[in-house]
């Protein structure tokens, strides 16, 4: 059995995250010496280099990224353990991170977040926002237990990503205009009658790739005037007769940051509703805690609940 300590983890998780041992040791209160002599027995013990020395300072290895994802995962677990031990009579307990979609966050975590705090209080629960990417490698890196996204790659790729998806619920591309808009009163918004018209591009990663694949579907080239990773700044552009945008999360208002007015329209072609999806790493069994929570979000994201 391989001796490795939960102390020399924890260590590892430290070096990791400051990117020099001496501000490790800073932030965990030890010498310099102590943290430094951890993770050289961590090393050894485990017979591979966890970290590349170089003058600025420490960078994990590729052996040493995968031993800190499962280092996390398990520093998780043991305060689950302790708490759980710590008289909680069998209640759902421990720490669960939820990597959201920044578009999906404010429309969907409140409800799901809050009721799942309700039910179960002894569960600590935090949550972080980015792309797609940026999500899936945090997963990947042991920081989150699940990640809620859409369904972009998701769909024929599963095995090649290694990952588990569920689906959640489904949300259709819709048009923004600017009230005063010519086809502002129009039941429905064809992509080919704005064709001329300056698009702005909600591009926070993959969403440019989708939208943008909304338009070749239809086979219209879109007039890129601006792009962004923020849907409210979409909105508010919009709404201000910048250009006319396509976006998928709909909130319930049509008024902009700035309390301008903007029009939602349904497009003429229909085109396959958008997967939110619950992503957990496939090879490992999702947690009580994350089994629970991806259950508790299949239920309150249903069409019925929703409405």
């Amino acid at each position: 059995m391989i001796n490795v300590t939960l102390r020399q983890l924890d260590y590892l998780v430290a070096v990791a995250e400051h990117g020099t041992v001496t501000a490790a040791a800073q932030a965990l209160h030890l010498s310099q010496s102590t943290v430094s002599s951890a993770i050289a027995d961590l090393e050894r013990v485990l017979k591979i280099n966890l970290f590349v020395r170089h003058a600025r300072g420490l960078s994990l290895t590729r052996d040493g990224q995968m031993v800190l994802a499962e280092a996390r995962r398990l520093l998780r677990e043991v305060s689950s353990l302790e708490r759980r031990v710590a008289g909680l009579s069998g209640e759902l307990a421990g720490e669960l991170h939820i990597g959201c979609y920044s578009t999906i966050a404010p429309l969907l975590l409140p409800a799901i977040v809050t009721e799942f705090m309700l039910h179960y209080p002894a569960v600590d629960v935090n949550f972080s926002e980015g792309s797609q990417h940026a999500l899936l490698e945090q997963m990947e890196q042991g920081k989150s237990d699940v990640a809620v996204m859409y369904a972009y790659r998701f769909r024929n790729h599963l095995t090649d990503l290694g990952h588990t998806a569920t689906k959640l619920t489904a949300v259709p591309p819709y048009v923004l205009l600017h009230p005063e808009h010519s086809l502002a009163q129009a039941d429905t918004v064809a992509l080919r009658e704005l064709a001329d018209e300056p698009y702005i591009l909600f591009d926070l990663e993959p969403g440019g790739q989708y939208f943008l694949s909304v338009f070749d579907a239809e086979g219209v080239t879109p007039d890129i005037r601006f792009r962004t990773p923020n849907s409210e700044l979409v909105r508010c552009l919009v709404a201000r007769g910048a250009g006319y945008s396509l976006l998928s999360q709909r909130p319930k208002t049509t008024v902009s940051y700035e309390g301008l007015p903007y029009v939602a329209k349904e497009l003429t072609v229909r085109h396959e509703g958008l997967d939110v999806v619950a992503v957990t790493p496939g090879d490992r069994m999702p947690s009580k805690r994350v089994a629970t929570f991806i259950e508790m979000a299949v239920h309150l994201l249903r069409p019925e609940v929703l409405r």
